[in-house]
C-alpha cells in the first residue's frame, strides 16, 4: 500500500509540474477572478502560480519518499504543504478542469490532519514476518 500511495503522489506531482513545463501555461492569468478582484498584474499571478507549483511538486515528491518509509516523520508536513500550495494555485486560477485537483488536495489535507491517517511502514511487515518465522524455528 505505501508504494501505491507513493506512485499516486508522484503522478499528482507530475501533473503539477506539467502546468509549467507544458507547451503553454494552462491558466489564463488575465482572467481569473482574483486578478479582477485584486487588480493584480497577470505577470505577478503567473509568477506566484509557478512558485506554488514548484513548491507543491517538490513537497509531493518528498512526501512520496516519506510514504515509502524513509523520513516518515515528515509525511504529514510534506503532504499538507504540497496540498495547500496546490490548492492555492487551483483556487487562484480556478477552471472546471481544476475542480478534481481541488478535491484531491482537500482529501490529502484532511486524511493526515483530521483522519489521523499515515502511511504504513514499507519494510515493517517483512521485518515482523521474519521475526515471527525466527520465533517459530526456535
Amino acid at each position: 500500500m505505501p508504494l501505491l500511495l507513493a506512485v499516486f503522489v508522484v503522478v499528482h506531482a507530475s501533473i503539477h509540474i506539467g502546468y509549467i513545463c507544458g507547451p503553454a501555461w494552462p491558466f489564463v492569468a488575465t482572467d481569473p477572478w482574483l486578478v479582477t478582484l485584486l487588480d493584480a498584474s497577470p505577470d505577478t499571478v503567473r509568477t506566484v502560480g509557478v512558485a506554488l507549483v514548484l513548491v507543491s511538486f517538490v513537497a509531493y515528491l518528498l512526501a512520496a519518499v516519506a510514504a515509502t518509509g524513509f523520513v516518515r516523520s515528515l509525511w504529514k508536513a510534506l503532504i499538507v504543504t504540497a496540498s495547500v500550495a496546490s490548492a492555492i494555485v487551483l483556487i487562484l486560477l480556478v477552471t472546471p478542469r481544476t475542480l478534481p485537483g481541488i478535491a484531491i488536495d482537500a482529501v490529502l489535507v484532511w486524511a493526515p490532519l483530521v483522519g489521523g491517517w499515515r502511511p504504513t511502514p514499507f519494510f515493517g511487515r517483512a521485518r515482523h514476518a521474519s521475526t515471527a518465522s525466527r520465533a517459530a524455528v526456535r
